[in-house]
């Protein structure tokens, strides 16, 4: 051979004692620790739902789990890779203990068990918890958009998704009354005999095709109901993706509108453990997802986090006041006006009227470009506000705004007198003779918010939540490559994004294991 280094193992040399699966895997492979967190876990609830009467063995959940989770924490989500991987790749075949595991059973296994693989997650949550990586002293809630497996050309309003259903259903029509015919023809051939049990193939997918066109119909029906209810309805009817109608159209960072589906992630600062996962519905709220994400992190830990760090959008009234209730700290910013530390407004006494030098420095609402609420300070003891002037505003009346999350009473306050203000026509809308602001139920929680986050301590605790919630969600998306969903339907996307979170859970886990095994011989709880 010469200068070349000779085969260790030739193509055509005979193997007197061959080697096994474990002799090709190292000892501290990853895929050693992975299998050994999975065989810690409980899988009585997913054997479970498996007939052991009758057919041939089936594959232990714990292997197929095994290679779908592995699979995702390697950034391989289709299951025709982890088909070959399980047939080439020796990791994976080490795994799967040699089994050849066809692609169509991984896509069954996927959305089989969806509520066993949320118990999964709460396995491996508390498997964490119990070795210390989980705290709970600090959570970070966000969303984050992936785009639904639906293509944005493929909408339809109301209107022209019943036209389409009336023409498919004319063709429906004419199929089956051909199909009858050609029943009694062959009825007259062959006898009575005749098999009449199944669809001809063009009439079953047509019949597909209109039950898809019905579901988008519902969707489109649905969103135009809410949008008349509305004061600022669009003119324009609404337009629902035809292939996964539960998805919503939304605008994507890399530009344009697309179908969307909204993921949202709660994570542990601590470690960076995702403590809860969901996707929301499409014409839902991110703020909606607040207080169910506190349950679902009791009933999976078995407590519920010191503080709680979100972006504006999650800041409603009745969130701070249920996370409130519940002695959750919430860290999460309020209106820039009531964050401004150079607020004039913010006085000793706000009887007094503010110094006509710091006028230009009073808050300003950005859309009507006068005077912000911010500039009028509430005098619990009086029950009144004060303006920039040292004027009162009186209680005047009550009014009630209903609203999905739970309605907002507003008590108004309004000044007796206004005129000969100063600062009237910074205060005033061109038609009104009085300023009036107003106060919900919840605005004493708001403002208790506002002081904490003006605080250092508050703004150095919000300055984590950056790469405490995003981080995962950029992992998810780059390294698994969960820019789409392969599924289709607000369910089987849930579950879908489940078995993300719980990979990249897992995937934490064996890294934070296998470091803790190294420096201190550290044993799974």
């Amino acid at each position: 051979m010469g200068y070349w280094n000779e085969a260790p193992l030739p193509r055509d040399q005979i193997v007197l004692i061959a080697t096994t699966l474990g002799d090709r895997i190292p000892d501290d492979h990853p895929v050693r620790l992975f299998e050994e967190i999975l065989a810690s876990l409980d899988w009585s609830a997913w054997e479970n739902q498996y007939c052991r009467v009758a057919g041939q063995p089936a594959i232990p959940p714990k292997i197929m789990a095994g290679a779908i989770l592995y699979g995702l924490s390697h950034g391989i989500r289709s299951s025709r890779r982890l088909e070959w991987a399980c047939s080439n790749a020796v990791d994976f075949m080490w795994l799967v203990e040699g089994r050849h595991i066809d692609h169509s059973t991984f896509c069954n296994f996927r959305t089989r068990f969806s509520g066993e693989l949320k118990d999964l997650f709460g396995q491996i949550g508390r498997l964490a918890m119990a070795m210390g990586l989980i705290r709970l002293n600090q959570v970070a809630l966000d969303g984050t958009r992936v785009r639904a497996n639906s293509s944005r050309y493929a909408t339809a309003s109301a209107k022209t998704l019943h036209e389409r259903i009336e023409a498919l259903d004319a063709q429906i029509a004419a199929l089956f009354a051909q199909a009858e015919q050609t029943d009694r023809q062959e009825q007259d051939l062959f006898g009575e005999n005749v098999s009449a049990n199944a669809l001809p193939a063009e009439l079953a997918d047509l019949k597909k095709r209109q039950a898809a066109l019905r579901k988008a119909l519902e969707a489109a029906q649905a969103v135009d109901a809410k949008r008349q209810a509305r004061k600022d309805a669009p003119k324009k009817a609404a337009k629902v993706p035809v292939a996964d109608p539960e998805s919503a159209i939304l605008p994507n960072k890399e530009g344009g509108h697309a179908p969307n589906h909204t993921s949202v992630a709660c994570v542990d600062g601590h470690n960076g453990f995702i403590v809860d996962c969901d996707v929301i519905a499409g014409d839902a709220s991110e703020a909606d997802t607040v207080i169910p994400t506190v349950d679902h992190i009791e009933a999976h830990l078995g407590a519920v986090p010191s503080q709680f760090l979100a972006d504006t959008a999650f800041a409603t009234g009745q969130n701070l006041a249920d996370l409130q209730e519940r002695n959750i700290e919430a860290i999460m910013p309020v209106d820039k006006a009531r964050l401004d530390e150079q607020n004039p407004a913010l006085r000793a006494d706000p009887t007094e009227p503010v110094a006509e030098a710091d006028w230009p420095k009073l808050p300003r609402n950005p859309q009507t470009k006068k005077l912000d609420k911010a500039a009028f300070i509430y005098d619990p003891d009086r029950n009144c506000y004060h303006c920039p002037m040292g004027r009162c505003l009186e209680p005047a009346g009550k009014t009630r705004d209903r609203k999905r999350c739970g309605d907002s009473v507003y008590q108004k306050y309004r000044c007796s007198d206004c005129s000969g203000c100063p600062l009237g026509a910074e205060c005033l809308s061109k038609k009104a003779r009085v300023r009036t602001v107003a106060r919900d139920q919840h605005e004493e929680v708001r403002e208790s918010l506002a002081v904490r986050m003006r605080s250092p301590a508050g703004r150095a605790t919000y300055g984590l939540r950056n790469w405490m919630a995003e981080t995962p969600n950029a992992a998810i998306k780059e390294w698994m490559g969960l820019r789409q969903f392969l599924l289709r339907g607000l369910e089987k996307v849930r579950t879908e994004w489940r078995w993300a979170c719980t990979a990249y859970n897992l995937r934490k886990l064996v890294k934070l294991v296998a470091t803790l095994r190294a420096r201190f011989g550290v044993a799974l709880a």
